[in-house]
């Protein structure tokens, strides 16, 4: 199969939740490496985008609550 008619394909669930864990991996090490560097001003900055990450999962896990 070619690269072409791979990007034209519909992404597979499993694809999309495992690239999500990747990426949330990786906001974590980014996190992490703060650790001894933060100030006031860049935690509540942190604590404002990963309160709008458990929004946003809320929000997204919303539909599966539904149909549970």
């Amino acid at each position: 199969m070619n690269t072409k008619m791979k990007s034209q394909e519909k992404p597979n669930k499993n694809n999309l939740v495992d690239t999500a864990l990747e990426k949330i991996d990786h906001c974590v090490t980014a996190v992490e490496s703060c650790e001894g560097e933060l100030t006031k001003d860049g935690y509540s900055k942190l604590r404002a985008q990963l309160g709008h990450l458990m929004d946003t999962l809320y929000r997204v896990g919303g539909k599966l609550s539904e149909s549970t």
